[in-house]
C-alpha cells in the first residue's frame, strides 16, 4: 500500500472573462424524452458536427440508448434509438476507422455493445456472457474499444473488442485486502497498455485504486492507496513521463463538502503529490478529464451549493496547475460527463440536467471555457414546437427561413422574426413572415453571430446564424 506523502490545497480560481468574441461557436442544448434521462458520452463527427449519447427510460423496468446528432451550431439533425437495455447504459465512443460503438448493460446486467456506421446504421452487435456493471468505454489505437467497469465478483472488469465487435478478451482484477473495487475510468497507455482507475468497497478504511496493465490486459502493478476520506478516482490519462494523472472527488471534513481531488503518480504507481481543488461554500467535484493540444488537461465535472449545481471546468497546464475554471450557465442541477477539445480550441461537453426535467445535456464552450451570454437557443418541448430552420449557415449576403407553425395552430397567422447580436442586444425591428420560405437580406449587419427568434402564438424558437 502507498500512502499519500504530501497535498497541496489549491483555492477554487474564478475568472473574471471578458465578452465571448463573436467569431466562436457556442451553445447550450437540452433533450428530454421521458424520465431518468441521463447524457453519458459525445464525439465529434467528421462533418464538424457532435453525437450525444445517454439513456431514457422506456417504461416497464426497460430503458433505451439515444444518440442526438447535431450541426457545428448544435441543432439537431437526427435521433437514433437502440431499445432493451438495462439501468446504466448510454456510453458512446467513436472508433479509429469513423464508426461509433454505444455500449451498456441489459438483460438483468450483461454487457451489450453496439457498432454504428457514420451513417446511423448498425454494423455489428455483441452480447456478452459477462454479467457487470459498464462506466467508461474507450476506443483504443488498433481500431477497437475497451468497456471498464465492475463485475459479478465485485472486482474492476475490462473487456476487449476488436473493430467488427469480437471479444479479444476480458479481465478482472481483485485486491484481495477490501471488499472489492470498481473501475470509473481507463486510458490506454502509448506502449499500448492500459491504466485503470477507481474507488474501494471496504468497510474499515477509504481508498482509491489505480491498476496498470500490459496490452493484453495483464497486470502490470496495482496500487491501493489511502488517506483521502470518502475518496473516487473517476478519469485518468497516463501523462508525458509514464506516470499517471488521475481526478475524482474526495470528502473535505473542515467544509463538510465534497472537493475535486487530483493524483499524480509516477510510472510504477508511487505518489509524486496529491491536490484538491474546492471553493467555500460549496462542493465540487471532477467526473471527466481530456488531454489538450499544449499538453495540458480540462477537467470537467460540477460545483454544488445544496439548492442547485452547475457544471464546471478546469483548464490544468502540463504541471497541472490550475490556469482557468469556468461554470458553465445552467438551469436547475447539471452534471458534466464527458469532454473532448474541439477543432476551434474550445470544448464540447456532454452530461445531465434536471431542467425541463431529466435531460441529457450538451454545451459547446470557446477555449476558455465560455459560452455565449445575451439570447440563448433553445426549443420548447416536441409537441409545442415550431419547425425552424436557417440556411446556409455560416451566411453571407442572404439567408432562406423555412418554418412551419404547430399543428394544432394551422392558420395564416404572421410569426413574428426577431435578430438579435452576441450580447444580446436586438439589431433588426421585428417583422412578421407569413410565407416559408422566407428570404432574409443581412447585408446591413456586420459578420459576427446572431440569434433569430421567431414567435407565434405565445410559443417561440430560436436559432444561432453566423454572417460571414
Amino acid at each position: 500500500m502507498i500512502r499519500t506523502t504530501s497535498r497541496a490545497g489549491t483555492a477554487l480560481l474564478l475568472i473574471a472573462l471578458p465578452a465571448l468574441a463573436l467569431a466562436t461557436v457556442t451553445f447550450e442544448r437540452r433533450w428530454h424524452w421521458d424520465r431518468e434521462d441521463v447524457g453519458r458520452s459525445v464525439a465529434l463527427t467528421a462533418d464538424g458536427g457532435y453525437l450525444v449519447s445517454g439513456q431514457t427510460w422506456a417504461g416497464s423496468n426497460q430503458y433505451g440508448i439515444v444518440l442526438a446528432r447535431t450541426d457545428s451550431l448544435g441543432d439537431t439533425t437526427s435521433v437514433q434509438y437502440l431499445p432493451d437495455v438495462s439501468n446504466g447504459s448510454g456510453y458512446l465512443c467513436q472508433l479509429r476507422g469513423g464508426d461509433f460503438v454505444a455500449a451498456g448493460i441489459r438483460n438483468s446486467g450483461y454487457v451489450f455493445a453496439r457498432g454504428i456506421d457514420p451513417s446511423g446504421d448498425s454494423i455489428w452487435s455483441y452480447d456478452s456472457s459477462h454479467r457487470s456493471l459498464v462506466f467508461a468505454l474507450i476506443a483504443t489505437s488498433d481500431g477497437g474499444c475497451l468497456i471498464a467497469g465492475r463485475d459479478s465478483t465485485l472486482d474492476m472488469g475490462l473487456i476487449r473488442l476488436d473493430s467488427a465487435g469480437r471479444e479479444e478478451w476480458s479481465h478482472s482484477y481483485d485486491a484481495p485486502r477490501v471488499q472489492g473495487t470498481t473501475a470509473y475510468g481507463v486510458a490506454e497507455t502509448r506502449d499500448s497498455g492500459f491504466i485503470l482507475c477507481g474507488d474501494v468497497i471496504d468497510y474499515l478504511e477509504s481508498y482509491v485504486r489505480l491498476v496498470r496493465t500490459d496490452a493484453a490486459g495483464e497486470t502490470l502493478w496495482t496500487r491501493l492507496y489511502s488517506g483521502p476520506v470518502g475518496p473516487s478516482l473517476q478519469a485518468v490519462r497516463e501523462t508525458p513521463d509514464g506516470g499517471c494523472l488521475s481526478v475524482g472527488l474526495e470528502f473535505d471534513t473542515l467544509s463538510a463538502q465534497n472537493a475535486l481531488y487530483l493524483l499524480r503518480t509516477d510510472p510504477s504507481g508511487a505518489i509524486i503529490w496529491t491536490r484538491d481543488i474546492s471553493l467555500p461554500g460549496a462542493g465540487t467535484q471532477a467526473t471527466t478529464l481530456c488531454a489538450t493540444r499544449d499538453s495540458g488537461y480540462v477537467v470537467a465535472g460540477s460545483i454544488d451549493w445544496g439548492d442547485s449545481a452547475r457544471a464546471f471546468l478546469v483548464k490544468l497546464d502540463a504541471n497541472a496547475d490550475t490556469v482557468w475554471t469556468s461554470v458553465l450557465p445552467g438551469k436547475g442541477r447539471e452534471q458534466a460527463e464527458d469532454i473532448w477539445q474541439t477543432a476551434d480550441g474550445g470544448y464540447v461537453i456532454a452530461g445531465t440536467s434536471d431542467a425541463p426535467g431529466d435531460s441529457i445535456l450538451l454545451v459547446k464552450t470557446d477555449s476558455l471555457g465560455r459560452v455565449l451570454t445575451g439570447l440563448a437557443e433553445e426549443g420548447p418541448a416536441a409537441g409545442e414546437r415550431i419547425a425552424f430552420s436557417v440556411a446556409p449557415n455560416p451566411a453571407g449576403g442572404f439567408a432562406t427561413i423555412s418554418f412551419t407553425r404547430p399543428i394544432e395552430h394551422s392558420d395564416a397567422r404572421a410569426l413574428s422574426l426577431s435578430i438579435y447580436d452576441a450580447t444580446g442586444r436586438q439589431v433588426l425591428p421585428s417583422f412578421g413572415l407569413r410565407v416559408s420560405p422566407f428570404h432574409l437580406d443581412l447585408r446591413s449587419l456586420p459578420a459576427g453571430v446572431y440569434m433569430l427568434k421567431l414567435e407565434y402564438a405565445g410559443r417561440t424558437a430560436t436559432r444561432k446564424l453566423i454572417i460571414e
